[in-house]
């Protein structure tokens, strides 16, 4: 992962996020559990409810979210996670 976009919409973000969003990231692909997210206090996780209800999110600072589907199985092991936003969160 090199921390780079073609897509306008993210191309403006600060480095800081940027950098930020990678350590998000290996934090989701490091755990096992859905669960060993929420041990990871700075991560703030939570399953979003109503228009974004079967959205995990994860906070990537306090004013950024990283907004993701998640396929865990039956015993809660993550088999694919699917990042699909990067919100700026209360815009």
């Amino acid at each position: 992962m090199t921390g780079k976009t073609s897509d306008r919409l993210y191309k403006r973000l600060p480095q800081d996020i940027i950098k930020r969003f990678i350590k998000v990231v290996n934090y989701i692909k490091a755990v096992r559990r859905l669960e060993d997210l929420f041990s990871i206090k700075s991560l703030h996780y939570e399953k979003k409810k109503g228009d974004l209800n079967g959205v995990d999110a994860v906070w990537i600072n306090n004013q950024y979210r990283l907004l993701f589907y998640s396929s865990p199985n039956e015993e809660g092991i993550i088999v694919n996670a699917l990042i699909f936003e990067i919100s700026k969160h209360y815009e």
